[in-house]
């Protein structure tokens, strides 16, 4: 940060920090309610006489499925019919669907039938993100009338475009089971983030295989990068490379080598500082099939890297599997005996055995499984705070979350660290090394 700005933000935050406030919360509290008299106004009477939101553009038909998991587009019709994401998640909860229940989190997040681990392993990384996921919504709760806005970032038109879907969601016959992404008791963000992206993509086949770098790109905008792990057994490096989009519409997203290598000690404190950076990460196993796996680590599978910390002179790294379940059954997994044996380890880590798809493994370990990581340097700043409406108070929710949200910018200090450490960043950085490595690391334990 130049000294410029710094002065010039010392000099007016008595006039920012209210100003954002005041934006953020309280107009967006305003703005929430002002929607929802508009759109009981507007579209009452279509919801009533049951003439709800159909997206002519991406409609509830086998097209918009398309060549999926080797059946013909007949087969899909027999197999599969379309259903309200009220229907869907109306199940789950005691007021109806939403959009957001409650925090949004990592545990919200269920890969269905489609081989989009990239994807959900990218809303993963994201839901870990404060206010990450709710920036990709324009609509910001449950609405009757089925019409949703996603922003996504279109990079080769280096701008962000509005893609618009209705809530039809495609279930398994006879049942409210959605085929792909599975909802969290009753909210719908997930469902309905999948289906804008399959929109974009022009189907729901088309998510099958795919980038979780680009699904961070995507979803962000923010600069991302990928390593992968390269060499020989002898002397292995991790080799930089940059997303680069073709100038044709339809052509593939390529990979442009950069010229940082890093060794395994590098690779490790690259973790640490960026995890610590608030940038997201995802790693992959690289070839193979997702029906299999060695020592409890899927094959071919995209996880979400947690944390990245060393304690003791043990570096450990945790990961999210997207479905919730497969861990690793190795060193330091949830059954291994290390926990007990260093039991400052445990404590510094906050370890606790669950089956929910976390785990942590010795970072040598991980080398030898995954041989990609993709990182996103999130863009931090004002973007991260976001009004939550709180969507099962009903009436009480906006306001609530304005209250809240007040509270948190002035006596958590949110908005002074939005305004004096926000960063932003279109450029691979190293790792600090020498005694700033070491304070580093050192405080994220």
């Amino acid at each position: 940060m130049g000294f410029g700005i710094c002065l010039l933000k010392t000099l007016f935050c008595p006039i920012i920090l209210p100003a954002q406030a005041i934006w953020i919360y309280l107009f967006g509290c305003i703005f929430v309610y002002l929607e929802r008299v508009f759109r009981g106004l507007a579209c009452g009477l279509c919801v009533c006489c049951n003439c709800t939101f159909k997206d002519k553009q991406f409609p509830a038909n086998p097209q918009s499925i398309g060549p999926w998991n080797g059946k013909s587009l007949d087969q899909i019709a027999q197999e599969i019919e379309w259903k309200r994401v009220e229907e869907i998640c109306a199940r789950g909860g005691q007021h109806g669907a939403k959009l957001f229940s409650g925090k949004i989190e990592p545990a919200d997040i269920c890969q269905g039938q489609l081989g989009d681990c990239w994807l959900m392993s990218a809303l993963a990384c994201l839901a870990d993100t404060e206010g990450a996921i709710q920036r990709a919504f324009t609509t910001k709760e449950f609405n009757a009338y089925g019409k949703y806005k996603v922003r996504l970032f279109d990079r080769p038109k280096n701008k962000f475009v509005t893609v618009t879907v209705d809530d039809w969601i495609p279930c398994k016959k006879g049942s409210n089971t959605p085929c792909f992404a599975q909802p969290s008791k009753d909210e719908a963000w997930v469902l309905l983030l999948e289906k804008a992206m399959a929109k974009f993509k022009g189907s729901f086949a088309n998510l099958d295989g795919g980038s979780s770098l680009w699904a961070f790109e995507c979803l962000t905008g923010n600069y991302v990068f990928k390593f992968k792990l390269e060499g020989t057994p002898q002397k292995p490096v991790w080799k930089r490379y940059d997303l680069v989009h073709p100038k044709e519409k339809n052509g593939k997203i390529m990979l442009q080598a950069a010229k940082d290598e890093l060794n395994h000690d590098d690779m490790f404190e690259t973790l640490v500082f960026y995890t610590r950076q608030r940038s997201v990460v995802g790693a992959s196993t690289g070839a193979g099939s997702d029906k299999e796996n060695i020592n409890g680590i899927v094959q071919g599978h995209a996880y979400s890297v947690v944390a990245a910390k060393e304690v003791d002179q043990f570096k450990l790294i945790r990961l999210r599997n997207p479905w919730g379940s497969f861990e690793w059954k190795g060193n330091w997994s949830d059954n291994s005996p290390l926990w007990k044996q260093y039991p400052k380890v445990a404590k510094a880590l906050d370890f606790m055995a669950a089956d929910d798809g976390m785990f942590w493994m010795d970072f040598k370990d991980f080398c030898m499984y995954y041989k990609n990581l993709d990182f996103c340097f999130r863009t931090t700043g004002w973007d991260d705070l976001a009004l939550d409406i709180h969507e099962e108070r009903q009436c009480l929710g906006p306001a609530l979350g304005c209250i809240e949200g007040c509270t948190s910018y002035w006596f958590c200090c949110k908005g002074c660290r939005a305004l004096w450490f926000s960063n932003k960043k279109q450029t691979f950085e190293k790792a600090p090394q020498g005694c700033c490595a070491n304070m580093c690391v050192g405080c994220a334990v």
